[in-house]
């Protein structure tokens, strides 16, 4: 599976599809709960800390040179790759749980907003199928169906041109972060929505090496950036704050605006497509699952994805409600968070230890 190499364009692809999901349907309610009047512009900052997150991950890059950090972390210590056998474990499960949680939390938001009769166990699992499907085929073919999946979602974004009309700049205030509600809960909110450029340090040994190839995780980080920025503002243009406190999901009630004499409820079409989006976000967990535990036993891809799918499903059987999916799904992706920021830091101490110590 090591042998295979893409192409660093795909990084951009790769990044924007794993980073954006279901939680751009209610984030402008989530940014003006948490920042009040002029909420919006939260989405700079917390995309520039965002940033700095991958310019580590870029410093890891280029001292790696292609080497996986696995190789990185086992070379601090003669005996750390059996110590680290249990960290391994518990983190290929911790993203398969993960994994299965966002699948589990999308099917309950359509049951919820379109299809009340869905079963959601169901669901999941011909969610996890295909996803076993995918992973399995190695990171080369998910990085060119990502490609396909974000040419057949991107466009989703210029149906925003139809509100410009009614797009109104006195909806905003001169008041900053006014009526705002836990105001620092909402940065560590904001941020894990822009989780899943973390993903990029399992793929070192899987890029080929192009002289600034990593600028296109930037470039798909940017445009993550750009879409929020975009989306949110048009939010705050069209409604009221206390209408986006109210909206649980108000960009699919603004959706629900457009009108076509040749399509009805364009909403629910947007929301089935972003389930393409879903889907590689999960694909992305797992693989990053299945390359950890590959350091710790040798079976095959396909017993190792089928045994994560298996526990990741398995763990998430008790969470039964939507309540219970979404509390779920909010400590999986703090802990998460939690993962994006200090492992590149460990992975950096570890390199500079590394070459002082060869002088």
């Amino acid at each position: 599976m090591q042998n295979e190499k893409f192409k660093p364009l795909y990084l951009f692809f790769i990044t924007y599809m794993t980073q954006t999901g279901i939680v751009l349907f209610s984030l402008p309610n989530i940014i003006a709960n948490h920042f009040g009047y002029n909420g919006w512009i939260m989405i700079i900052p917390i995309s520039v800390v965002v940033l700095i997150h991958i310019g580590l991950i870029a410093i890891i890059y280029s001292f790696n040179k292609g080497e996986s950090i696995f190789q990185t972390i086992e070379s601090f210590n003669s005996k750390a790759k059996m110590i680290l056998m249990p960290l391994y474990i518990s983190l290929s499960i911790f993203w398969s749980i993960l994994s299965v949680t966002i699948a589990k939390h999308y099917v309950h938001v359509m049951k919820f907003l379109y299809f009340p009769q869905t079963d959601v166990q169901w669901f999941v699992l011909l969610t996890l199928i295909v996803t076993f499907y995918l992973v399995t085929r190695g990171i080369v073919t998910i990085a060119h169906i990502c490609t396909i999946f974000f040419f057949l979602s991107a466009p989703i974004i210029l149906l925003l041109i139809y509100f410009v009309p009614d797009f109104s700049f006195l909806q905003f205030s001169t008041f900053l972060f006014n009526e705002n509600k836990d105001f620092y809960g909402g940065i560590i909110e904001l941020y894990t929505a822009f989780l899943g450029f973390e993903v990029i340090l399992f793929m070192f040994p899987y890029i080929s090496k192009e002289k600034s190839g990593f600028k296109y995780v930037f470039w798909g980080h940017f445009y993550t950036s750009f879409v929020y920025l975009i989306v949110t503002l048009f939010c705050y243009g069209f409604n009221s704050i206390h209408q986006l406190t109210r909206q649980v999901y108000p960009v699919i009630n603004l959706m629900k605006y457009i009108e076509f004499d040749f399509i009805e409820r364009l909403d629910s079409i947007i929301f089935i497509l972003f389930y393409l989006k879903v889907l590689i976000t999960i694909t992305m967990y797992v693989w990053i699952s299945l390359v950890t535990l590959k350091r710790v036993v040798k079976w095959s891809d396909n017993l190792i994805v089928f045994v994560l799918l298996t526990v990741g499903y398995l763990s998430t059987l008790a969470f039964l409600t939507k309540k219970e999916s979404v509390f779920l799904l909010s400590a999986l992706t703090k802990v998460q968070l939690l993962i994006s920021v200090f492992l590149p830091l460990i992975l950096l101490i570890i390199i500079f230890n590394k070459r002082r110590s060869n002088g």
